[in-house]
């Protein structure tokens, strides 16, 4: 129908049929408002009929609406490595859109990755001049050392961002960062709890491939996630008996005492840095004896926690060793690990398995 009535617009233009070729792009763009050509032929329709002011609204938005498909392509590329075609999209999306989110927040990742951090400042500054709203670029601009680092991500914007992420998600982080977390947790739940336990609790399930390194570990499985998008995938695998929407802090504090036997955070606690709580409420939920088991990329000795420019937060493993021992949780074993690589190069991480003393 969208093509029919694109090109039963089209020759009423070409006929010089102003009015109804303008009725027909009328009802493209209120039905596929990201048709470009729609908005273009629109525009054509008025400006023919010298409604000045009206053209250039439509213009424009033809304009926004392009940009943000060549962002998208953009953002594409740059998923997938090719840095240089992504930054020339981004510019020509901005070209076209000075006001593009997409493309300023995409520069500013871009630029935060190759070190041009002023560059990428810029662009995150920006962002909050177009969408004061925005958590998203309060917190990069809070990454790159321009801000006090705050406690945690903004849920919004992780949810956003792992919405945006789910459908790649699995295969960008096996395929291109070489991601061995779920099977490297899996296997430290698996050298201390041999036998199948009756409740496991995986935090920050994502798509669930923690779950699915582990499932058969345990009888029941609950997983929490911020992204229904992520959950909507971690469903799919048959894992979980129940999925909970929810920040990870939240939804601990609704569990009942002693309800869980086993604990698993797999690439969770890189989105966020004081621990304290979040560890008291795992240690209140588990049996006694209950093992919690949990991944963390490492900061150096003398650093608590600490907020990097890729966004993602670092642990010190004295910190982890502290605020384990005052949650009640003994540490069973806190070994290096490479988990995952970024631009090629290995992360420095942490697996730590604990367990519940008290």
């Amino acid at each position: 129908m969208s093509a029919e009535t694109f090109f039963q617009g089209e020759r009423l233009l070409q006929a010089g049929e102003l009015a109804a070729a303008e009725a027909a792009f009328r009802d493209l763009v209120d039905a596929m408002p990201g048709h470009v050509a729609a908005w273009r032929c629109y525009a054509e329709t008025l400006q023919r009929q010298g409604r000045i002011d009206e053209t250039i609204a439509a213009t424009r938005r033809a304009n926004s609406v392009e940009a943000d498909h060549i962002s998208e392509i953009g953002a594409f590329l740059l998923f997938h490595g090719d840095h240089a075609r992504a930054e020339t999209c981004f510019e020509r999306a901005l070209s076209l859109d000075p006001d593009c989110l997409s493309a300023h927040w995409l520069l500013g990742e871009l630029h935060s990755r190759h070190d041009a951090r002023d560059r990428a400042l810029t662009h995150y500054r920006r962002c909050l001049e177009i969408a004061p709203d925005r958590t998203g670029p309060a917190y990069m601009i809070a990454a790159l050392g321009a801000e006090d680092s705050p406690e945690r991500a903004p849920d919004d914007y992780v949810t956003a961002f792992f919405d945006w992420y789910a459908d790649h998600f699995d295969a960008h982080l096996t395929q291109r960062l070489n991601y061995t977390g779920p099977d490297q947790v899996a296997d430290a739940l698996r050298a201390c709890r041999p036998n199948e336990v009756e409740h496991a609790l995986d935090l920050g399930c994502g798509t669930g491939l923690a779950g699915v390194a582990a499932r058969d570990l345990a009888r029941h499985w609950t997983g929490v996630d911020l992204s229904p998008a992520m959950l909507a995938r971690a469903n799919s695998t048959g894992v979980y008996d129940r999925l909970i929407e929810g920040d990870l802090l939240t939804v601990l504090r609704e569990l009942p005492d002693g309800s869980i036997d086993a604990a698993l955070a797999a690439d969770v606690f890189v989105y966020i840095g004081a621990l304290d709580q979040l560890f008291a409420e795992v240690s209140r939920v588990l049996v006694p004896a209950g093992v919690f088991v949990a991944t963390f990329e490492t900061a150096p000795p003398e650093v608590t926690w600490e907020l990097c420019e890729s966004g993602r937060y670092r642990h010190g493993e004295a910190y982890l060793r502290r605020v384990a021992a005052d949650a009640g949780l003994g540490q069973l074993s806190v070994s290096a690990r490479t988990l995952r690589e970024e631009y090629g190069e290995p992360v420095a991480s942490l697996l730590a398995t604990f367990t519940r003393t008290s």
